[in-house]
């Protein structure tokens, strides 16, 4: 028992971890509705008898995920590729939907069952799972780094997740009675995710590709706060709107571990610069979540042209 209290590092436990908890779901609920909208779309094909065992099945995937993830956070969140994969992924799935989604509407009936695309020779339903579990992974990158900024406590960041995982799949579950409903909200739903893979590819490391700022030899931090004034002074951002978006023409400076007085505010630094320092458009998460509603009202309103059925 007493290496698994240390390693949860609940022996230091104290009661406000439980506010950073509430914190995090908050957090992690405001990065991943989006998350919630995407899984929706992916499982809709299914039948409506196999939809919720998809997701609680994706349930099992991502707190397997999110155990690993958080063992290997500091890894994962370097891993730009990861974030840039994921958002080409999700631009692939809404491409793919409006490619086809004008193709035999007149001639479709109205109960024919959607296809879904095989996955390695898997079932429909298998071949959906992996999809949800892409979909997770996706959205990963952003919410571990976000997570990990919070707190270094690995029980308060493994709670905090999967409370909010249980609460994206309940979202998501109510997300498809409504796309059953008001079928406008397809279309809606995969301008969103479109919307958000555009986000994650935009959000491209310069770093990258070389363009990234240096500090003078003469500046010195010891903090978290003292690093963030010293980028804002010597990289400035291109274009900033406060709440919606930044544009930058470098990346910050990589953060000198050696320069800060405690490894907690390394930590801090290191995650606003893979989150807000290093990309060369910087999507506020309040404005991507501002922009998502908005195109879902749409779908509200928009009515699917009535199909035909077999006998005219």
């Amino acid at each position: 028992m007493g290496p698994l209290l240390d390693f949860l590092q609940l022996r230091d436990f104290a009661p406000s971890d439980l506010l950073v908890v509430l914190s995090l779901v908050v957090l992690e609920a405001l990065l991943s509705c989006d998350n919630a909208v995407a899984l929706a779309v992916v499982v809709r094909r299914l039948p409506r008898e196999q939809q919720g065992r998809a997701l609680r099945y994706g349930i099992a995937g991502a707190y397997a995920f999110l155990f690993l993830a958080l063992v290997f956070a500091t890894w994962i969140v370097k891993q730009w590729y990861l974030k840039f994969l994921g958002g080409a992924y999700l631009v692939w799935l809404a491409w793919k939907h409006f490619r086809h989604a004008g193709q035999n509407t007149e001639t479709e009936s109205a109960t024919a069952p959607k296809t879904t695309r095989r996955i390695l020779g898997l079932s429909a339903f298998w071949s959906t799972v992996v999809m949800v579990e892409l979909t997770d992974v996706a959205f990963s990158v952003d919410s571990i780094a976000a997570a990990v900024a919070l707190s270094d406590k690995f029980w308060v960041l493994m709670l905090g997740g999967m409370l909010c995982i249980v609460a994206m799949r309940f979202v998501a579950q109510a997300f498809i009675a409504l796309l059953h409903r008001f079928p406008g909200l397809e279309t809606a739903a995969f301008l969103a995710v479109a919307l958000i893979g555009v986000k994650l590819l935009i959000e491209f490391p310069l770093d990258v590709v070389g363009r990234q700022a240096t500090f003078p030899p003469q500046i010195a931090y010891a903090d978290a706060a003292g690093y963030l004034a010293a980028a804002r002074q010597h990289n400035p951002p291109a274009v900033a709107v406060p709440h919606v978006v930044t544009i930058n023409l470098n990346a910050d400076p990589l953060p000198d571990a050696a320069r800060f007085a405690a490894p907690r505010e390394y930590q801090t630094a290191l995650n606003h610069w893979i989150l807000h320092g290093r990309g060369f458009i910087d999507i506020d998460e309040w404005g991507a979540a501002a922009i998502i509603p908005l195109i879902f009202m749409g779908g509200f309103f928009w009515r699917r042209p009535k199909r035909l059925t077999a006998g005219g």
